[in-house]
């Protein structure tokens, strides 16, 4: 015990004998190292804010759980993204996320009031980031965005047109920004095509296939501008390389087999409406359209087939159990037809029309 104090004497003697200008210099030292370490920890501690901010918004998203839940939880996320606000105010990746969140809760807001509020946050974080990054595309194009959102809530029709006018230029201003960018070509040219300037408009899209070729809506913006042109043969040609390049795009393959039923080809018509309903199930109106064509081709079975999923997409649509009647009754499925009628009934039980049908297919 008595070595220990002799130690400690010593060392205090020690630092007694160290000049008031060192321990200045190692409290400066001290001080910027902490400095130093609170900052490198700032990223670590802003990735785990962000981390927490989309467990959150996952909560806010699934549609499972109560409206005050997701709300809740929404709000949470948002404290965490004002969080990095304050830990990593330079890095946009994550205010990009918060902008975001401000926009969508501007736009599902109810009253003009709660709009403009949610309105009024996200351009700040929008023009945050532009003050960050001013060459930025995106943040250019994002702030186009909150130009159009004010001008859908302001009520004065100059400022409606000055709006709507710094919108326009900063679309253009992406467009110039990143020239080789297929998406930001693709709203350039959408704004020359909503402004009716079709020869720039059709510029633009090609551009974009040279960029892009497997660009689904290019083509069918292309097919549209032939269309107002009444250029026939080149809007079946877009429709025939949207299908080509971009297997996948919806409505090429219903709009080229609308083209060929118009005129008169109807077994080909059939073969791109099965295809676009092959695309997706749950396209009511494509299924529609091929029941129609089955229907003309006096195909019932293939109508009825189509006309039973019309029932299953849309159960409340009286007119697709008639039609579902009918090719069942031209197969001579008697039993079939009455209770698609009488499904029909239950739908529309003052129409006359369907209860003599099902009484005659009763005596039948």
């Amino acid at each position: 015990m008595d070595e220990l104090k002799n130690k400690l004497t010593q060392l205090s003697d020690r630092l007694a004998q160290i000049p008031t200008r060192d321990w200045l210099k190692i409290v400066l030292v001290l001080l910027g190292t902490a400095f130093a370490l609170h900052r490198c920890l700032l990223p670590f501690r802003a990735e785990y804010a962000a981390r927490e901010a989309a467990g959150y918004e996952a909560q806010a998203g699934a549609q499972h759980l109560s409206p005050a839940f997701r709300e809740a939880a929404l709000l949470k996320a948002i404290e965490k993204y004002r969080k990095i606000l304050r830990l990593a105010p330079w890095e946009t990746f994550y205010h990009t996320n918060l902008g975001r969140i401000y926009e969508n809760k501007a736009r599902s807001a109810n009253s003009r009031e709660e709009k403009l509020y949610w309105l009024d946050k996200a351009e700040e974080i929008r023009d945050l980031c532009l003050k960050i990054s001013p060459k930025s595309p995106w943040y250019v194009l994002h702030k186009s965005d909150i130009y159009l959102l004010r001008a859908e809530l302001e009520e004065d029709v100059e400022k409606i047109a000055e709006l709507l006018n710094k919108r326009e230029q900063s679309i253009l201003l992406v467009g110039q920004l990143d020239p080789n960018n297929a998406i930001f070509q693709m709203q350039v040219a959408g704004l020359h095509m909503n402004r009716g300037e079709l020869d720039k408009a059709e510029e633009r899209y090609k551009h974009v296939l040279v960029i892009d070729e497997s660009m689904g809506d290019a083509y069918m913006n292309l097919a549209e501008i032939y269309r107002r042109r009444g250029d026939t043969e080149q809007q079946m040609e877009m429709y025939r390389l949207a299908i080509e390049k971009s297997p996948s795009h919806r409505n090429a393959r219903l709009n080229l087999g609308i083209m060929h039923e118009e005129q008169g080809r109807l077994s080909e018509a059939i073969v791109f409406y099965r295809g676009e309903v092959a695309l997706d199930r749950t396209n009511e109106y494509a299924f529609w359209v091929l029941g129609r064509a089955f229907h003309r081709d006096e195909q019932w079975e293939n109508m009825e087939t189509a006309f039973n999923r019309l029932t299953m997409i849309s159960p409340n649509n009286t007119d697709y159990y008639l039609f579902r009647a009918q090719a069942q009754i031209r197969q001579n499925k008697i039993a079939e037809a009455l209770r698609s009628l009488e499904s029909a009934q239950t739908l529309r039980p003052d129409d006359a029309q369907i209860r003599r049908n099902i009484n005659h297919l009763r005596s039948l």
